[in-house]
């Protein structure tokens, strides 16, 4: 019982403390303090939108379907298990050659409109990628 006792009233300065925060107008300025970082944290996610935005607006066609074939490198690679050991659960013959074969078509319909250094490189890429899906499935 004696426990029990010890404990009432141990709060009492933290209760002291908010009261006195009431009466002088603390608390008021917390929230006002709140909701005046919320509202510049609002700010700045607009402002880091709008430079988004600006950044996507300066891209061509050419540059989005580049890095889409990036992205359908990287799935190939993944669909055909490579490198083994780390993606074998998501070998996928039909997956893989979709992504190879969407990378080539890219490749054929940019041809006009990429640097001849450009275009060694993606053509380099689709003949690993080719090479890769040989040994993997064995065709």
């Amino acid at each position: 019982m004696a426990d029990k006792k010890k404990g009432n009233g141990e709060y009492k300065s933290l209760k002291d403390n908010v009261d006195s925060w009431t009466q002088t107008g603390s608390v008021k300025d917390l929230k006002s303090d709140a909701s005046e970082k919320a509202e510049a944290e609002k700010k700045r996610e607009e402002q880091l939108l709008k430079e988004l935005q600006d950044e996507l607006d300066k891209l061509s066609s050419k540059d989005i379907i580049v890095q889409f074939m990036m992205s359908l490198s990287s799935m190939a690679y993944k669909k055909m298990g490579l490198p083994m050991g780390t993606n074998d659960k998501y070998k996928n013959k039909e997956q893989a050659k979709l992504a190879i074969d969407s990378f080539d078509a890219l490749l054929k319909v940019l041809n006009d409109d990429i640097s001849a250094q450009e275009k060694d490189n993606l053509q380099s890429s689709l003949t690993n990628l080719q090479m890769n899906f040989v040994k993997a499935f064995g065709v």
